[in-house]
């Protein structure tokens, strides 16, 4: 008798599973977002600490995270944005519908992006101080996007 209470339990748990996953398409694709920027997060983090001092500039360190966020910033796209996957539609979104409804500035944004990176590995590989000058512009093209198409988190 216990076998099968565990078995349908089980089971019943599977088809549940089952059931939410049809509901929400895009979870996948959201959760592949989510762990891109929160890459990408963690590697500015460790450049900041080094271009504000609260980390020694190492440039092995510093290299390797500007080229991690270089190689997210490449693979971003309308890939990782299929139409029906903005906040209130797709589980944990926030992408906002102005991604789709103005995709040609959102792209135009990541382009910029991928600039920023591209300088900021120059400058990662050469000292703090280099790292210090380009952060603003590597921030700068993050919140750029974020602050259009991203809805704030509550």
């Amino acid at each position: 008798m216990k076998t099968k209470l565990v078995a349908f339990t089980l089971l019943a748990s599977l088809t549940a599973t089952a059931i939410i996953a049809q509901d929400d398409p895009f979870k996948d694709t959201v959760e592949i977002r989510h762990g891109l920027m929160l890459q990408m997060a963690t590697d500015l983090a460790t450049l900041g600490g080094m271009a504000k001092g609260t980390a020694p500039y190492d440039q092995a360190s510093a290299t390797k995270a500007a080229g991690n966020i270089a190689a997210i910033a490449s693979v971003i796209s309308m890939e990782q944005f299929p139409a029906g996957s903005e906040a209130g539609k797709a589980t944990d979104s926030f992408a906002l519908a102005d991604v789709w409804a103005k995709q040609d500035d959102f792209m135009t944004k990541i382009t910029g992006l991928n600039e920023a990176a591209g300088m900021m590995q120059t400058a990662a590989a050469t000292s703090a101080d280099a790292i210090k000058g380009s952060m603003a512009q590597l921030g700068g093209a993050c919140s750029a996007c974020h602050k259009a198409y991203r809805q704030p988190e509550s």
